[in-house]
């Protein structure tokens, strides 16, 4: 698209739509001396932008305090431009201000402003036109939202479905149905010296007692007290996965006929280990960019519905990308409180943003309410399977408990391995390497997506490494799926992620493969089958 043919789109005053996105952003790191803002002369709490970043909600988050206090500069002023781009403000086409634009009128360093851009860029979100500046792309996805989140009375998933969750991890050529990184994005060397250097322990030829290796567990603390979690390391208890995990979570908290919330779409090894228990399922809806919905989850509440636990994964959520915005996190927890139910928080891929800092997870906000659990299978080598808990104190001995009952322990050899990795700072060089790798895949992947002859609407992802695909109306996934296996693609059609069978034109695509002639080229040929399909 030439700068010539879109100039003249977009807003009559473009400075006014920075100034709003820019003063969000600096209101909620905290601008100016005695609570007033340095860009208009408003009192410093009605310097948000116009307006509000979701239906219904209000944020009441003071400056420099929760979530977004965690946020780099660069990422707030991402995700309020990015708002600005969803409000209508600048519709597609429409040009931006200038980087020296930016700069004048809001006050921030060039280096953020810069670097707020070339996130932009990366996600899809804007296009710089040379010699003719940074123009609107708007290719935002929204998830379709139901008026009202269903309760399904016993989750029973359709054969088909474990079918298509078997397909998609079949060995291919192109396997884009796998949440897994690729070799080349593996630690391998470092991991193979570790483990070397871990055989020849004394300590290996015997099991790991819950709650697990004291050294791992310090340097696990380690991480989160770097990411804002005033965790000790005692408080975390190590187990065989993040899944076995959260099964011990749902064996001490569910009982039969609980109802219990999950996000829609969701994690499909959650559906799977809700199959388990004889439970009712409330879906609450996630906005691929804002994640839950909230409010929504307040109506239901306020109409009766009583959950016992909500299962969510508020950082990088999976299969959307979704990072559940600030405000939303707040009133989830303060939810949580009035309504008297616990959270189970799945922190996998938290460490996996793009950004420059990390968002804490929602148990660094509320201690007594939320139960995280992790593990290192998608940011070290899923091969390495070790996961944690780190439950409210009055149910640790509990689930300490619970996970004795159901395992001897981990293996020792791993868990030194691990230990070695981590104390020699081989898996934080290893996680600046991954993130910055995710964050260019999942550029190029996009922009070859887009390009596919189609109507399509894809994700603009913060972190992890996948990207969600809404496609046309009436499209088959799960029969895309069957056709892709023929040419040595997989792929995870969205029904996979639904608790009620939605989804059927979405698909989740791994990014985390190496941009090779082979992997591109299988990736536009299931373009072309996507079109065949339309």
């Amino acid at each position: 698209m030439k700068g010539k043919d879109i100039a003249n789109h977009g807003s009559s005053n473009p400075g006014s739509w920075m100034v709003d996105a820019l003063c969000h952003a600096r209101s909620i790191a905290g601008c100016g001396k005695n609570n007033s803002c340095r860009f208009k002369k408003k009192p410093y709490n009605s310097c948000m932008s116009s307006k509000s970043p979701s239906r219904g909600s209000t944020n009441t988050q003071k400056p420099g305090e929760g979530a977004g206090e965690a946020e780099s500069l660069p990422m707030q002023l991402v995700r309020n431009m990015i708002q600005s781009l969803e409000n209508g403000e600048f519709p597609p086409g429409s040009k931006l201000p200038s980087i020296r634009q930016s700069i004048r009128l809001s006050g921030f360093s060039q280096g953020t402003v810069v670097e707020a851009y070339r996130i932009l860029l990366d996600m899809g979100r804007i296009q710089s036109v040379p010699g003719g500046g940074y123009y609107a792309v708007h290719q935002d996805l929204q998830s379709p939202r139901p008026e009202q989140s269903r309760i399904v009375q016993r989750l029973s998933l359709d054969p088909a479905l474990d079918r298509a969750l078997s397909l998609g991890n079949r060995s291919v050529q192109a396997p884009f149905g796998l949440a897994v990184p690729s070799e080349d994005m593996l630690p391998v060397s470092a991991l193979k010296r570790c483990l070397t250097e871990a055989f020849r322990s004394e300590e290996i030829h015997t099991y790991s007692f819950p709650p697990g290796h004291n050294e791992l567990r310090k340097q696990i603390a380690l991480r989160y007290r770097q990411a804002g979690v005033d965790l000790g390391w005692q408080e975390l208890i190590l187990t065989g996965s993040a899944t076995e995990a959260a099964y011990v979570v749902l064996r001490e908290l569910v009982r039969e006929g609980d109802l219990v919330a999950l996000e829609s779409p969701c994690y499909s090894g959650f559906l799977h280990q809700v199959k388990k228990f004889p439970l009712r399922i409330l879906e609450v809806p996630v906005d691929p960019m804002l994640g839950m919905d909230v409010d929504l989850l307040e109506q239901r509440l306020k109409k009766g519905a009583r959950p016992r636990l909500i299962i969510t994964v508020p950082n990088f959520h999976n299969p959307t990308g979704a990072l559940l915005e600030p405000a939303r996190r707040r009133k989830l927890l303060d939810l949580a409180q009035e309504f008297d139910f616990y959270i189970l928080e799945d922190d996998v891929y938290g460490g996996i943003h793009h950004g420059a800092k990390r968002s804490p997870p929602l148990i660094a906000l509320d201690r007594s309410r939320v139960f995280l659990v992790s593990s290192f299978a998608k940011s070290i080598v899923p091969s390495m399977r070790l996961g944690w808990i780190a439950a409210p104190p009055e149910f640790h001995d509990a689930a300490l408990e619970r996970l004795r009952a159901l395992s001897l322990g981990n293996s020792k050899l791993t868990e030194e391995t691990l230990t070695l990795f981590l104390a020699r700072r081989h898996f934080d060089r290893h996680l600046r390497k991954l993130r910055k790798e995710s964050r260019i895949r999942i550029a190029e992947f996009r922009k070859r997506i887009l390009a596919w002859p189609v109507d399509i609407r894809v994700s603009s992802p913060q972190g992890g490494f996948w990207l969600w695909l809404e496609l046309p109306a009436g499209f088959d996934a799960l029969e895309l799926q069957e056709r892709a296996l023929k040419r040595g693609i997989s792929v995870s059609p969205g029904t996979l992620f639904s608790p009620s069978g939605g989804y059927r034109n979405y698909l989740r695509i791994n990014c985390a493969l190496p941009s090779t002639k082979s992997i591109l080229g299988h990736l536009d040929v299931l373009g072309a089958l996507v079109a065949d399909m339309v």
